[in-house]
């Protein structure tokens, strides 16, 4: 057959792209062909007789992998890192030239029987419709650029995938996606919130509470779909409004790093090799206990001297501190921080200290940290009125260091540093 593909061409990309692995299939090509786009995305797809032995994100290989170990494996023994090192150790290798030891790795710990064939098979599976569906989606804007080269296996893998049926999920998922409008968006891209407080004000407290915990802008769309547990499809549309009104930003987020060899042990009986040297363990009565992380107060004044004073004291008594003086910003840096008491400063200009107080009250993750008003009116009708937004206590101004110290002492939990 002919190999290099080149002369395949259709008036539809997307058709063109299909029938590139339909040729493939029909034609039971052995070997790996590789895929790119001008944009720098690319992709590796492994065929034996036809079928797809494995198909590698090139740009995200590590993210893709971790994600199938989580989707199909669970975290509880199997990570990255063991997936590596097992690669390192597989006694049968499918591929003469060419490997991908992510495969390799997953080849080894099956035949450990660390992971099933049936989860290899599903993540196998994935793998090959999440490749089709994104070539599907880049060929509609950008030429796909195909290189195929043969290769010889040593034995029949253990695991293929039926490229026809990958093809027709595929075909049906990138259907959908499109009938919700969302062909511009990569889920292999990353959400970031670059506007929050416009965010906060077009959505609830608790959807945006759940927004801010899902877009870290550490995960793509398909990890946060793994690690929320939602539907793909449904989580794109839940924010394709704030991606086209630029309150969300999609990016390319880097590759996780290749794990380095020895942070887990594979069976030592089960792959013929003995165990690395290791130091002797220490005694864990004679290591030194690891200090408990200092608990954090956030100061909400518009006020820079208040904010410098309580941070000196705040500090100055062993605790972490953090000085919000734009108001309109206090609730996503209070969700990004996640704070163990709030000072709040009840005469703010744009927002005043009993609305932003009400809020806080509205988010599930607040309901229970303490919020110290501050202001210099002492009147009864504010202290009333701060207790029925939910305030924990009422201090006045100017502060001292004693009042301070007490609340800390009382909220806390800790001895403050004796002056």
């Amino acid at each position: 057959m002919n190999n290099d593909l080149h002369y395949l061409t259709a008036t539809d990309p997307q058709h063109n792209a299909i029938g590139r692995f339909q040729y493939l299939s029909w034609g039971e090509f052995t070997g790996c062909v590789h895929i790119s786009v001008a944009s720098g995305a690319a992709w590796e797809v492994v065929f034996y007789q036809g079928q797809i032995v494995w198909s590698l994100d090139l740009t995200q290989p590590n993210r893709q992998w971790q994600r199938l170990l989580r989707t199909h494996v669970g975290y509880e023994h199997i990570g990255l890192d063991l997936l590596y090192q097992a690669s390192q150790h597989n006694p049968a290798r499918g591929l003469d030239e060419r490997e991908c030891w992510q495969y390799e790795g997953a080849l080894t710990l099956m035949m450990l029987s660390e992971i099933k064939s049936s989860e290899l098979s599903a993540m196998l599976t994935t793998a090959a419709q999440e490749t089709i569906f994104d070539l599907m989606q880049y060929s509609q804007g950008q030429k796909l650029m195909f290189r195929s080269q043969p290769e010889i296996f040593t034995k029949r893998p253990p695991i293929l995938v039926d490229t026809e049926e990958a093809i027709a999920q595929a075909q049906i998922a990138w259907q959908e996606w499109k009938t919700q409008k969302l062909g511009n968006i990569s889920p292999t891209k990353t959400p970031v919130i670059r506007h929050p407080v416009q965010l906060y004000r077009q959505t609830t407290p608790i959807i945006y509470q759940n927004l801010v915990q899902a877009i870290s802008g550490k995960r793509t769309l398909r990890e946060i779909a793994v690690e929320i547990g939602e539907d793909l499809l449904l989580i794109a549309r839940s924010l394709i409004r704030y991606i086209q009104t630029g309150i969300i930003e999609l990016v390319d987020l880097p590759d996780l790093q290749t794990p380095e060899i020895g942070n887990k042990l594979l069976p030592a009986t089960k792959v013929g090799a003995s165990p690395p040297s290791r130091q002797p363990k220490v005694p864990t009565s004679s290591m030194p206990p690891k200090p408990a992380p200092s608990k954090l107060a956030i100061c909400i004044d518009d006020n820079p001297q208040i904010c410098e004073s309580m941070r000196l004291l705040v500090t100055e008594a062993g605790y972490r501190f953090i000085a919000i003086q734009d108001a309109t910003q206090a609730l996503p840096r209070l969700l990004e921080n996640k704070p163990d008491l709030i000072f709040l400063d009840l005469i703010m200009p744009k927002i005043n200290g009993y609305e932003i107080c009400g809020q806080i009250r509205r988010i599930s993750a607040f309901t229970q940290i303490p919020i110290v008003i501050l202001t210099g009116r002492d009147g009864l009708l504010d202290r009333v009125r701060s207790k029925v937004v939910g305030a924990s206590e009422f201090t006045c101004k100017p502060i001292t260091k004693q009042a301070i110290e007490a609340l800390l002492n009382k909220y806390l939990n800790a001895s403050v540093k004796q002056s």
